[in-house]
């Protein structure tokens, strides 16, 4: 028979959330880089937890790939490779794939049109210091796609991956015209959307996949 939990112990399980919630905020708002070292004293100074629920939320964080604990060394926030960026991309890319092909019947002239006036507001982010009001714009865009596919499960891993992705991307950025190709992918996507061509929407999607990975590894992995 299971005992019922004692308060301490559900004390100490809302600790670790708490604690796992921000720890993630924080890598993924960017104000905790790649690389960079995590350690117990100094997150139980600054975000006022014991180091046991923090040694927990380590934990929970390296179960989701954003952190890396190795011995005698402790935890850091995860650095990219080719490979990683290889494998988020990848789940990114045949998330939305999945989507589209599971949503495509259920689509509106009203969903379209949300997408239009997304991709619209993303194109009004051109300059360099409004990196972060277009990334948060993409999200937008490509979550509601994900979402139209109408399996939450689905939503909720592709969001997590995209969170992760584009944690990185604030620290990396975007190569030169990088920017304004994925606008142009976007309207591109949304003509194939109308013309209820899933085909034609795939095609675009992976493209737009190998374009990203690339340029993301290009600014992260060194050459040669």
């Amino acid at each position: 028979m299971l005992r019922p939990m004692t308060e301490d112990a559900d004390a100490t399980l809302n600790s670790v959330d708490q604690a796992t919630r921000l720890i993630r905020e924080d890598i993924l708002s960017g104000r905790i880089g790649p690389g960079a070292r995590l350690k117990t004293a100094e997150l139980a100074k600054r975000l006022g937890f014991s180091t046991m629920p923090l040694r927990e939320a380590l934990r929970k964080l390296e179960g989701e790939g954003l952190v890396e604990i190795e011995p005698n060394r402790g935890a850091t926030v995860r650095q990219l490779d080719r490979a990683y960026i290889t494998d988020l991309f990848e789940l990114n890319t045949e998330l939305r794939i999945f989507a589209v092909r599971r949503g495509m019947n259920a689509l509106t002239l009203e969903r379209i049109r949300e997408l239009e006036r997304l991709a619209a507001e993303y194109r009004g982010h051109p300059g360099a210091g409004e990196d972060e009001a277009a990334i948060e714009t993409n999200r937008r865009f490509n979550a509601r796609l994900v979402e139209f596919g109408g399996n939450r499960e689905a939503l909720r891993v592709f969001l997590r991956g995209w969170d992760t992705i584009f944690a990185f991307r604030r620290s990396y950025g975007y190569g030169t015209g990088r920017r304004r190709v994925m606008a142009e992918e976007m309207q591109l996507l949304i003509d194939a959307l109308r013309r209820q061509d899933a085909t034609a929407a795939e095609a675009i999607l992976r493209m737009q996949n190998a374009a990203m990975m690339e340029d993301l590894v290009a600014r992260i992995v060194p050459e040669g």
